[in-house]
């Protein structure tokens, strides 16, 4: 009987033990409701409010030791009189958009979730599409300040710049003649006056010497073809010298219209000679 009686004693002792050690999930156990408590205290020394709140909840449930559940109780409604909260809404250039990123100081944050609770002071809300558009927005919250809406408004996207149009085109330089033009026409109607007056005298030499024919002197029929070939010459200068010229002026190529004109004389068996040059 003695053993029966210290046997279902054992099985007792255990079964209280296990009902002890397996508590339901979720409910703190004694060590804990301890640390929780102390963990409280810290957190509101140190001003950290919403921590203090969380800790409190722990240690005032009612699987807590009454001494230290009774203290917990006492010090969650002087937490909830000072600690504020907020209601944050997101917008997309004034539309709703479920998609938006909220943080507050930095920790991310559900929108249209209900009030978030903070601590009373300052505080950075950022919104963020998913394109990387943001807008910020600082709030100020007093002591006690519940259900603040703060709306977030992101800024559409700038419309895209237009290209930019093209220069203008430059107006055309005013047009000139260039100087080379000027001397080769020159020189083209001195050649023109040469052809006609070394023809015509080589013409009035030539008629004389029909009298003498065929008896005449060689001096007078060299005069004679020293004027027309200095006729030819002229005529020759003449052409070139017009068409460099007008080559020049109809192209408009102002390196070619500046490049140098020279006409220098010649010295020929039968007289003289000119001899023009163009460089390109």
């Amino acid at each position: 009987m003695a053993k029966l009686i210290l046997s279902q004693g054992l099985a007792l002792a255990v079964v209280c033990t296990c009902a002890s050690a397996f508590a339901a999930p979720g409910t703190p156990t004694k060590p804990e409701c301890f640390d929780a408590h102390e963990r409280a205290q810290l957190a509101q020394k140190e001003k950290k409010l919403r921590a203090a709140k969380q800790d409190y909840s722990i240690c005032a449930n009612a699987a807590c030791p009454k001494l230290v559940r009774s203290e917990c109780e006492a010090e969650l409604p002087k937490l909830d009189a000072v600690l504020a909260s907020v209601i944050v809404s997101a917008l997309d250039a004034g539309k709703s958009d479920s998609t938006i990123r909220i943080s507050i100081d930095g920790t991310p944050a559900e929108q249209a979730s209900g009030p978030i609770e903070l601590e009373p002071g300052e505080h950075l809300l950022r919104a963020e599409t998913s394109d990387g558009r943001s807008v910020e927005k600082r709030v100020t919250l007093p002591e006690g300040r519940r259900n603040e809406k703060v709306t977030l408004d992101v800024p559409a996207a700038a419309p895209a710049a237009p290209s930019p149009e093209p220069p203008p085109a430059p107006a055309p330089a005013p047009s000139r003649i260039s100087p080379a033009v000027w001397v080769l026409g020159g020189v083209a109607v001195l050649g023109l006056g040469g052809f006609v007056g070394f023809g015509l005298s080589g013409k009035g030499q030539e008629s004389d010497l029909d009298s003498c024919k065929p008896d005449c002197k060689r001096d007078d029929v060299d005069a004679m073809r020293r004027s027309y070939l200095l006729a030819d010459i002229s005529l020759g200068v003449a052409l070139v010298a017009g068409g460099v010229g007008a080559y020049l002026y109809v192209s408009g190529n102002k390196k070619q219209q500046e490049q140098g004109v020279f006409v220098r004389a010649v010295p020929l068996r039968q007289g003289m000679g000119a001899r023009l040059g163009a460089s390109f």
